[in-house]
């Protein structure tokens, strides 16, 4: 398991090369349907690929986007909402956010603590997607804010703490102690954190020094854990998807200010549910990890038929910056869209080099670019439809403040 952790290299799509604070560890060690719906250098060559699977018809998949007056509970149902308020303290921030239907992982940070970092991985669970049986008899029994909870200990050979879902960074503790207990009711959360120093003791820092767990930061953050009044922000409201497509998985990465180039992130993937009519993931090098792992923040996973990302890291207008070399296809919501292949080339030796985009294969991405952030809708199919894809983009909801997540959509009705 814990090689299927490593930090990966590998990078998504264009705009995935805007640096993320996972380089602090690395440095470290036809008519349709409308519904309302890491560094300041340029980095490598980035060659990006998008291949696979959505269906050429695309019809409408309603979504309600009218506000009702239901309970916290009602909203806590659904898997794009929060189903915890975790009120972190300043210093530590959740870089990391993956939302699915019954797990929800956050991965924390402390931003303001330069010398000994440290690093927290929370996993959210309802429905049955964690059985509390499996926790080990022994485990040391206590209390979190009245709720009853178990501190349970591992190794990373045998970790207790499932396996964090399309992660940023590892945990390398060599004895490992989690929290589980169950902050609200009907959600099991497990929490483990570890800091580079060995608490009460003076270290000289140095690259890739031994991480230990550290409780007393897990216990301090789950006291403050209490039930949900705010709501997940999504910039964007879905509207018209291809035919039986919904989504399943939404990945939220916040702007961290000590990351130059940095911004909001916000990728949402899509699946029929068929895994051989979706995305098929091939190693790229001998080296690579194995077919079907996630080889990056946003890879998508073995069937996801189309992903829609949003971004306003510095590369947003990474194709309008160059007026002269690519001229935009048509203006979607008052941003210029650019279709292409997904094959796109940033050269390091020549910073000043626009990207190439092929032309000669069938579309399978749709490129919007403005007001400050950008847009990429990927098909995964073997036949992509430049229609289809158009469509899914005129019909989405764009947030008119692309820096301000508060004022975002409500994901429980804008996503559905």
């Amino acid at each position: 398991m814990r090689t299927e952790e490593d930090l990966r290299g590998a990078m998504d799509h264009l705009a995935d090369q805007a640096p993320h604070p996972a380089d602090i560890r690395a440095a470290l060690t036809a008519g349709r349907a409308y519904r309302p719906r890491r560094t300041t250098a340029i980095l490598a060559t980035a060659v990006v690929t998008a291949t696979a699977a959505v269906a050429a018809v695309v019809v409408p998949h309603v979504i309600s986007h009218g506000r009702s007056d239901s309970a916290t509970q009602d909203k806590r149902d659904t898997a794009w909402s929060r189903w915890v308020d975790l009120n972190l303290p300043k210093n530590i921030q959740a870089v990391g956010q993956v939302f699915t239907q019954n797990r929800q992982d956050y991965e924390m940070v402390d931003v303001v603590q330069q010398t000994w970092p440290t690093f927290c991985q929370l996993q959210l669970h309802r429905n049955g997607d964690f059985d509390p049986a499996t926790i080990p008899a022994g485990s040391t029994p206590t209390d979190i804010s009245g709720h009853e909870a178990w501190i349970v200990s591992s190794t990373p050979a045998k970790p207790f703490l499932p396996a964090p879902q399309a992660h940023r960074f590892p945990l390398f503790a060599a004895v490992q102690k989690t929290l589980a207990w169950q902050p609200v009711d009907g959600v099991w959360a497990l929490l483990s954190c570890e800091s580079q120093r060995k608490l009460g003791t003076v270290r000289v820092p140095t690259i890739d020094g031994a991480m230990v767990t550290n409780v007393t930061l897990s216990r301090s953050l789950a006291e403050s854990f209490a039930p949900p009044t705010g709501s997940l922000g999504s910039p964007v409201k879905l509207g018209e998807l291809p035919q039986g497509v919904t989504p399943r998985q939404i990945d939220y990465a916040p702007y961290e200010k000590g990351i130059p180039g940095g911004g909001e992130s916000f990728s949402v993937l899509l699946s029929d549910g068929n895994p051989a009519t979706g995305y098929v993931h091939k190693p790229p090098t001998r080296s690579g990890p194995p077919l079907g792992a996630n080889i990056g923040v946003w890879d998508p996973a073995l069937g996801d038929d189309l992903r829609i990302r949003y971004s306003t890291d510095q590369f947003w207008n990474l194709l309008s910056r160059y007026p002269d070399r690519f001229k935009p296809d048509a203006i979607i919501h008052g941003m210029k869209a650019y279709y292409y292949t997904g094959q796109i080339q940033y050269s390091q030796l020549k910073p000043s080099t626009p990207p190439k985009l092929d032309k000669r294969q069938p579309v399978d991405t749709i490129r919007l670019e403005g007001n400050g952030a950008s847009i990429e809708i990927v098909s995964l199919a073997k036949t992509p439809s430049k229609d289809d894809l158009r469509r899914v983009a005129e019909s989405l909801e764009v947030t008119k403040h692309p820096k301000t997540p508060s004022t975002w959509f409500d994901a429980s009705t804008a996503i559905g």
